[in-house]
């Protein structure tokens, strides 16, 4: 999971990028016929290189992803996994060309495309970013992480209510998905409804008790209607869950949440 937020003001990703592996839904035909037709050795080199991306190795990841590539140079899923790689080792400039040419070559492909808008999400480039994630759902309209991060997209291009459209399909898709609960009580916070994103960071916490974000901006709405003992349970909790997960900036925006309401 890739967070484009670092404090608990800001809304976060949830992403197929993450260690190298893609959680995106399976693709299409097209893919398949790209794989059959690809030689055995590069499809065993991309598998190698999966391997070695869930095992923290992305260079090595990289290494191969591009072995593979040298050997079959139309070989999309090649390029889809290296795209992934330099993702997660913050070269984003390098993942968008892949996931372009990945893109290219299968042009019907939703993985290529989400994985590109989400990468043009991360630069700050919205508008592209958006025309990528609604191509994607186009070509596969079951898509919850697509609407998850087009909603995110909406909500920084200042569409809130595009944004809770877009987080409330992703929540109907995966009535289990937490990032999409917290993305859309990110946006009705925005959007001044404090009970509607008090009940989706409940919803998100209930489903990941380990989001620290969401207790984190679920207190500070505490704070704003009045429930100080509520607020201060749900910011030491967040403070403790950054302070583990080694979130020092998050950490220490926390408590200093918590300081101010214990004057």
């Amino acid at each position: 999971m890739v967070k484009f937020m670092r404090l608990i003001h800001q809304f976060m990703l949830t992403s197929a990028l993450m260690a190298g592996v893609s959680i995106l839904a399976p693709v299409g035909q097209a893919s398949a016929r790209s794989q059959n037709s690809t030689p055995a050795q590069s499809v065993n080199l991309v598998n190698q290189g999966k391997q070695r991306a869930q095992q923290g190795d992305l260079s090595g990841a990289i290494a191969l992803y591009t072995q593979a590539i040298q050997a079959s140079p139309k070989y999309g899923d090649a390029y889809l996994h290296r795209g992934l790689a330099l993702h997660d080792s913050g070269n984003l400039q390098r993942a968008i060309a892949d996931f372009e040419q990945a893109a290219k070559l299968e042009p019907n492909n939703p993985k290529a495309l989400y994985n590109r808008g989400e990468s043009r999400s991360d630069i700050g480039d919205l508008q592209n970013a958006y025309a990528d994630l609604t191509q994607a759902i186009r070509l596969q309209a079951n898509y919850p992480e697509a609407f998850n991060t087009r909603g995110v997209v909406q909500a920084g291009r200042g569409d809130l209510k595009s944004a809770i459209a877009d987080l409330t399909q992703a929540i109907k898709l995966r009535p289990n998905y937490a990032d999409a609960f917290y993305n859309r009580g990110k946006a009705r916070t925005e959007s001044k409804d404090v009970n509607g994103a008090i009940a989706d960071f409940t919803a998100a916490i209930r489903l990941d008790s380990d989001l620290a974000e969401a207790y984190g901006n679920r207190g500070l709405l505490y704070a704003q209607t009045g429930n100080k003992k509520s607020a201060l349970q749900d910011l030491q909790t967040a403070a403790k869950l950054f302070q583990q997960q080694g979130n020092r900036e998050g950490y220490q925006e926390t408590l200093s949440y918590i300081q101010q309401l214990q004057r």
